[in-house]
């Protein structure tokens, strides 16, 4: 079977996440922490603190997506406000969304290579939406999700439920994504054939990359391998 992680392997989320917030901050000129040309990294950094603070249990899901927009803002959010900003948000966010160029002849030149699945970080309802909304979900068996599971990469439990959806071993399964730890490397430890999709040319970060894992550019260059190694 062949895993893939979705946001930023299939979907640009970065891209589509940059695309959202300059179209929102114009909305708002002058509310928010940061002006247009650095509103993308700002917006980046609220969000990584954020849900920091989910993944410790400090925040549910509706405490997140709150606290997230409202330190987008100057002054003080109300809980109505700040449902609100963050559905306009997410509705631009939602517009922008699109597959990396390389997913589709990818995705057409492994269904008959193997069975296909998700291992994803993020909330069902949003995974899903994606997947449907790009029409690549028929090509997908099934989704793990960090919210089902309880645990998000690189933590073994999610990659571990996987592995028990599919009836198989890791070393029967291909594993790849686009973080060097949270992805390539902790499926190989795991013992799956681990690839690291580095898109942007990113240096290494952990030797432990170079060694247990296989680097491509592309997906073409993952279908290649993958056809090569059976």
């Amino acid at each position: 079977m062949i895993f893939f992680d979705l946001d930023n392997t299939l979907l640009d989320h970065d891209g589509a996440e940059q695309n959202a917030i300059e179209a929102f901050a114009a909305s708002h000129p002058g509310e928010l922490v940061a002006g247009t040309e650095a509103i993308g990294k700002a917006w980046r950094d609220i969000s990584d603190s954020q849900r920091a603070r989910w993944r410790a249990g400090e925040l549910d899901f509706e405490q997140l997506r709150r606290a997230r927009i409202s330190a987008l803002f100057q002054r003080p959010l109300t809980v109505r406000e700040a449902d609100s900003l963050m559905a306009e948000y997410y509705a631009l966010y939602r517009q922008h969304w699109r597959l990396f160029p390389d997913v589709l002849p990818a995705l057409e030149a492994l269904k008959a290579v193997a069975s296909m699945a998700i291992i994803t970080n993020g909330f069902a309802y949003h995974q899903e939406a994606k997947l449907k909304q790009m029409a690549i979900r028929d090509y997908f068996q099934f989704m793990v999700i960090s919210e089902q599971v309880g645990h998000a990469k690189p933590h073994p439990n999610i990659f571990r439920q996987a592995l028990r959806q599919s009836g198989l071993s890791a070393e029967q399964c291909w594993y790849i994504g686009n973080h060097p730890d949270n992805d390539a490397t902790a499926a190989s430890q795991l013992g799956f054939k681990a690839v690291w999709l580095n898109r942007h040319y990113q240096d290494t970060p952990s030797p432990s990359v170079q060694v247990n894992t296989r680097v491509v550019r592309t997906l073409g260059g993952f279908v290649e391998l993958v056809k090569m190694n059976g």
